[in-house]
């Protein structure tokens, strides 16, 4: 296993999540963000970006897919439980927290 990789990995795909958000979810607060070139634009660099973060996912889980792929489900978890709050104050419940607790879980399942 290569920490440096995961990390690299993690920062990766935190970066990506949180541009996959405001792709996805923007358009609530600005109607016409999805008619906008921005997002299209966005998604572009979140996949270049997710792709990176993939291989250095694999390679510092050493061949992994399944730890990689659940790494990439939790960062994106993570970038929710941020952006959710501050731009539409959806406050965290208990069942947001416990959900927060488990995929955080996962990802130390993955590395120990």
């Amino acid at each position: 296993m290569n920490l440096t990789k995961i990390f690299m990995a993690t920062s990766l795909f935190l970066l990506g999540s949180f541009g996959h958000w405001y792709i996805m979810y923007w358009q609530f607060k600005s109607p016409k963000w999805i008619a906008s070139i921005y997002p299209y634009l966005l998604a572009i660099c979140c996949t270049w970006i997710w792709i990176k973060a993939s291989e250095y996912g694999v390679e510092g889980f050493n061949g992994s897919m399944w730890s990689n792929r659940f790494l990439f489900f939790v960062t994106g978890v993570i970038a929710g439980s941020v952006l959710y709050p501050f731009h539409f104050g959806q406050p965290f419940t208990m069942k947001v927290v416990v959900q927060l607790g488990l995929a955080i879980t996962i990802i130390l399942v993955s590395i120990i």
